[in-house]
């Protein structure tokens, strides 16, 4: 009784298939060096993610989520600790909203001074405010402008500068 080698030996055998003339693993196409016609081209690339196409909106989305993550991890990492108190310190939020924190003087004037900024700490459920040292914000300003709400810096505007749609309000300002 002869040994069987492989399975398709076997299945032959058994005569779930037949063999077939010429191999696949044996025959190899034969290379032209003329011009390949458009069926053996290159398969296209799959569709960009052009602006406003479903792709382009998830990728964006990918994009906030990682960018948030590595600034809250920056904010966590540096946080200062707000300290209760009776002074208060108000700072513009994203949203064009005053927002208030109950500091102390050494906190609110450290703040003044730029030993200390108000920046956001984007939880996934909301966006917090957290005081941090001022390399915290100068990396979070390299990242993302708009994470950080109230910074002054020597040769920077002080606080919240608006841009040309919050000035005008979406309009063309009035020259009067």
């Amino acid at each position: 009784m002869p040994i069987v080698q492989s399975l398709r030996d076997q299945l032959i055998k058994a005569g779930l298939i037949t063999e077939a003339k010429n191999r696949p693993e044996e025959k190899r196409p034969e290379r032209s060096t003329g011009p390949v016609s458009a069926e053996k081209a290159i398969p296209p690339l799959p569709p960009l993610a052009l602006p406003g196409s479903k792709a382009h909106q998830r990728l964006t989305a990918l994009q906030q989520l990682e960018l948030d993550k590595r600034l809250r991890a920056l904010v966590v990492a540096s946080q200062v600790p707000i300290e209760p108190g009776d002074s208060a310190f108000h700072f513009v939020t994203r949203k064009g909203k005053v927002r208030r924190l109950e500091i102390t003087d050494a906190q609110v004037k450290l703040l003044e001074a730029g030993a200390l900024a108000v920046v956001e700490r984007p939880d996934p459920a909301q966006i917090e405010h957290a005081l941090v040292p001022p390399e915290t914000a100068d990396q979070m300003l390299s990242l993302s402008e708009k994470s950080v709400r109230f910074y002054n810096r020597k040769g920077s505007p002080i606080g919240f500068t608006p841009t040309e749609d919050e000035v005008s309000g979406g309009e063309t300002p009035n020259p009067q």
